[in-house]
């Protein structure tokens, strides 16, 4: 799965087993709700807060990691699916671009085999139909509902096969039954799929100026002539979204382009790369500081304005791979699709 520079990389033995759901390496991708106005279609319900009386995150909660509970006895060899959180939004098709966050559980033993809840993990993006992700998930995940968690249980056949799998320290043989619980935090007509066009409401000489088209190009970013980038990091909407406000923990859903004041030139970009939709959550570490602050609070269907000095990006080691000193101010534009 494609990491966005922004992203902290972390590796870990998931990343490895996430690689072997995506059978065909499928960038991030996704869309915006229509409660932000975008094209795209409608996310899903409102399920549970996430939080217990005590504040704590709540397992059985949608948009927090579950806690798999193994069944008794012995698998039946058959696909198994419970929808534990009904959600009520736009279902999976064929050809539809399904966002979901998993996690995963050996029948066997009960073996954790990660989740992408966890620290310096994303969201799985697809599309339903095309082999991107194992045959159970495709089955299963088949006619639910946007902002629905759905419990599959895999038989050997419809996951890893009789070969099995192994990543570091995880073995999954090919005997091996596989419990997830899959979160589908959005379901989008195509990878493309972006926020609705609106008025610029940035106004600000001293700040780069951003395109308000909306479409398969790149957002139009200028650095001001001559000036030299804020001492401390601005985040300003270019247009408003009509959504809800992303929260602390959420999953989001964007497109997103990524600048270097200092040269002008663009570092990464979901655009550029056949505009495949990110997921990622936050406020939770797993993107730069400038995404986790400068996200927060921003509505669903906005278009958005970083401007993120070394001490929120990436110190002072910065992105050398990037073309990112140490010194670097960086510039993105992150359009809004969705926040669940």
């Amino acid at each position: 799965m494609r990491r966005p520079v922004a992203t902290r990389r972390t590796q870990t033995a998931l990343a490895g087993l996430a690689a072997g759901l995506l059978l065909v390496a499928a960038g991030c991708s996704s869309s915006k709700s229509t409660p932000s106005g975008s094209s795209a279609s409608s996310t899903g319900s409102t399920a549970s807060s996430g939080a217990s009386s005590s504040g704590a995150p709540v397992a059985d909660a949608f948009g927090v990691k579950p806690n798999i509970q193994i069944p008794a006895g012995q698998p039946d060899g058959k696909l198994g699916v419970k929808v534990k959180i009904p959600g009520d939004g736009a279902k999976v098709t064929d050809g539809s671009v399904v966002v979901l966050n998993f996690t995963a559980k050996l029948w066997r033993d009960g073996s954790d085999l990660g989740s992408s809840y966890d620290q310096g993990q994303h969201p799985v993006t697809a599309v339903e139909g095309q082999g991107q992700i194992l045959p159970g998930w495709e089955q299963g995940l088949k006619g639910q509902a946007a902002g629905s968690r759905v419990e599959v249980t895999v038989p050997p056949a419809l996951g890893f096969g009789a070969k099995g799998s192994t990543d570091g320290k995880i073995t999954i043989t090919g005997t091996d039954t596989l419990v997830f619980d899959l979160d589908i935090v959005g379901v989008y007509p195509s990878p493309q799929a972006d926020i609705a066009t609106g008025p610029s409401v940035l106004n600000d000489p001293s700040l780069p100026t951003v395109g308000t088209a909306v479409g398969a190009a790149d957002p139009k970013i200028t650095i001001p002539a001559g000036k030299q980038p804020p001492a401390g990091a601005v985040y300003k909407p270019v247009i408003v979204g009509k959504g809800p406000q992303v929260k602390k923990g959420q999953t989001v859903v964007v497109q997103y382009e990524g600048m270097v004041w200092r040269t002008g030139q663009i570092f990464d970009s979901s655009f550029s790369k056949g505009k495949s939709l990110f997921a990622t959550q936050i406020g939770v570490g797993s993107v730069v500081q400038g995404w986790d602050d400068g996200l927060i609070g921003q509505t669903v269907g906005s278009r958005v304005l970083l401007v993120v000095p070394p001490a929120h990006g990436y110190g002072p080691s910065g992105q050398p791979s990037a073309g990112i000193q140490g010194t670097d101010t960086m510039v993105f534009v992150v359009d809004i699709l969705d926040a669940r």
